[in-house]
């Protein structure tokens, strides 16, 4: 019985099961409590405070308005362009969330957005179309980038919305992203990509 348990064998798949089991605790004790509802629940409150005093339809201020905001989100990987225009896109304590993250004011999404641009090689947003839905400005975008660590550097591809209410000189007030960051961030990282994969199978 001894020299069983003191096989190399034994001992290795006893240490590897041991590990498994010390990384799931870890990763238990790491995991956040559900907030999906705050979310929910801020995404109003935000919606509620950017009010509905944008540009009226049609008019040319709507038009500079969108065209502003989509030279932008077509611009995020140029930290130059991001420096100089982020104080003129966007309003004081506008809201942005992008699935990834939730930021408010210019300062912030400024650093926001150089970080981001800071950790990519290439970037490409191609604006497919817009629509307007009362004070709603919907945007659906494509977006084309690479990150040396994600997807071991190659070139990520996805598509998604971008909800936008201006203010009456046009800047943007609210900014939700609505796009499958879980798939195209997430799902790319080493170990984290297999773990999500692992989740999705048992819930086919």
């Amino acid at each position: 019985m001894i020299s069983f348990l003191t096989h190399p064998v034994t001992t290795f798949f006893g240490g590897a099961i041991l590990a498994l089991i010390g990384i799931g605790i870890l990763l238990n004790s790491k995991m956040e409590p559900n907030k999906t509802a705050q979310f929910v629940r801020d995404y109003r409150a935000a919606m509620s405070n950017a009010g509905e005093s944008g540009p009226s339809v049609g008019s040319t201020a709507e038009s500079l308005a969108i065209q502003r905001f989509t030279d932008f989100l077509k611009n995020v990987g140029d930290k130059v362009y991001v420096e100089d225009q982020t104080s003129k896109v966007y309003a004081e304590g506008a809201y942005f969330d992008d699935t990834i993250a939730t930021h408010y004011g210019p300062a912030e999404i400024r650093r926001y957005f150089l970080q981001t641009a800071e950790t990519m090689t290439s970037f490409e947003v191609n604006i497919l179309d817009s629509t307007r839905s009362g004070a709603d400005h919907y945007i659906r975008w494509e977006m084309i980038f690479a990150a040396p660590r994600l997807a071991n550097g190659e070139t990520i591809h996805s598509v998604g919305i971008s909800q936008v209410r201006f203010d009456e000189n046009g800047r943007v007030v609210f900014h939700q992203d609505f796009w499958d960051s879980g798939q195209h961030i997430y799902g790319q990282i080493p170990v984290v990509g297999g773990m999500i994969g692992i989740v999705k199978n048992r819930m086919k």
